[in-house]
């Protein structure tokens, strides 16, 4: 079976498994057409877009006719986050396969609204046993709502995590012969809040695929109107195939630019990018996107973004294409 059918059929069935609940009624399942925020199924060079926390070993390996992201280290507590956007009305669903011992103690899950291997959300496969939600609060894991759910070792699992409304989380587990569990749980709140989306173990390794962050809230009209943004990419070259970069945008319309802001590019030839200042930002394949840190200044019309973006870039230095602000289509220079 090819990897997008597989997928496909493991999305379809947990984003079905969304709209029912353990002990507390019906939810609404996220819309077909839900808007896409990050993705990533490891068959093109991402590894630069993921941080990753201590005790984990990480590779991307080709495994079942693709590749998928392994994490084969067995202690602590590895982490993984990237992309941005994760939050009230989104789920993040993604495939993993547990590949060591199962035990109490060991944890394979999925997260959302990740700040740092210390505050997150999870739902997860715990001991051979169990599927639960949960949280991590300044280090210490909460179990929130746990339902038993036997798994194996060797198995693909579809997982979702959800959430719907404000103060709650959901999520669901599909195994490949179509069993399905579905928990919901009120949201303690208590950590630190983040926006990225990811893996988290305990103690247990696993492969990992496919992860996917929607927003299950009607997709927005496609933005209309004027470019109001030209933007403007400066390079310098380090060594061979490595520069340092800034980028900037110039305010073209007759009102101020406030956050929040994103620009998006394609890059031509296989370019990343690393050590991302004044900006948050996520790559998948050849394409970027930068979206605008909650304190950045208004741009007057007329004026230069200050301070600039700045980021590595590894590659040869040709100009990207393709360019949005805001969504709506905008120009872009190389100088």
């Amino acid at each position: 079976m090819s990897k997008v059918i597989r997928y496909r059929r493991v999305l379809t069935a947990a984003l079905l498994a969304c709209g029912l609940a353990v002990g507390t009624g019906l939810l609404a399942a996220a819309p077909a057409q839900a808007a896409v925020l990050f993705a990533d199924d490891f068959e093109q060079p991402t590894a630069n877009i993921w941080l990753t926390g201590s005790g984990g070993t990480w590779s991307v390996v080709s495994e079942d006719g693709s590749k998928v992201w392994r994490q084969s280290g067995t202690t602590l507590s590895p982490t993984a986050w990237a992309g941005s956007g994760s939050g009230t009305g989104t789920t993040v669903t993604g495939r993993i396969k547990p590949t060591s011992t199962l035990s109490p103690a060991n944890l394979v899950s999925l997260t959302g609204r990740v700040a740092n291997p210390n505050n997150l959300y999870y739902a997860g496969l715990r001991g051979g046993t169990t599927f639960e939600i949960g949280q991590v609060s300044w280090g210490t894991t909460i179990v929130l709502a746990s339902v038993p759910f036997p798994h194996t070792l060797g198995t693909w699992y579809g997982l979702s995590l959800s959430f719907p409304t404000a103060g709650t989380v959901t999520g669901s587990v599909t195994a490949p012969g179509g069993a399905t569990a579905t928990l919901s749980a009120a949201d303690p709140g208590g950590i630190q809040q983040g926006d990225r989306v990811g893996f988290y173990m305990r103690t247990a390794t696993a492969s990992l695929d496919d992860i996917r962050l929607t927003d299950s809230l009607p997709e927005p009209s496609p933005p209309t109107g004027p470019c109001v943004a030209e933007i403007n990419v400066t390079a310098s070259v380090i060594w061979g195939n490595l520069s340092n970069v800034t980028l900037t945008f110039k305010n073209i319309s007759a009102a101020p630019i406030a956050p929040s802001w994103s620009i998006r590019f394609k890059w031509a030839d296989g370019q990343t990018i690393t050590s991302v200042r004044n900006a948050n930002w996520y790559q998948v394949g050849p394409r970027l996107t930068l979206t605008s840190s909650g304190w950045y200044p208004a741009v007057a019309p007329g004026a230069t973004s200050n301070p600039p973006v700045g980021f590595t870039l590894t590659g040869p230095l040709v100009a990207p294409s393709e360019a949005t602000f805001n969504g709506v289509p905008c120009p872009i220079t190389l100088s």
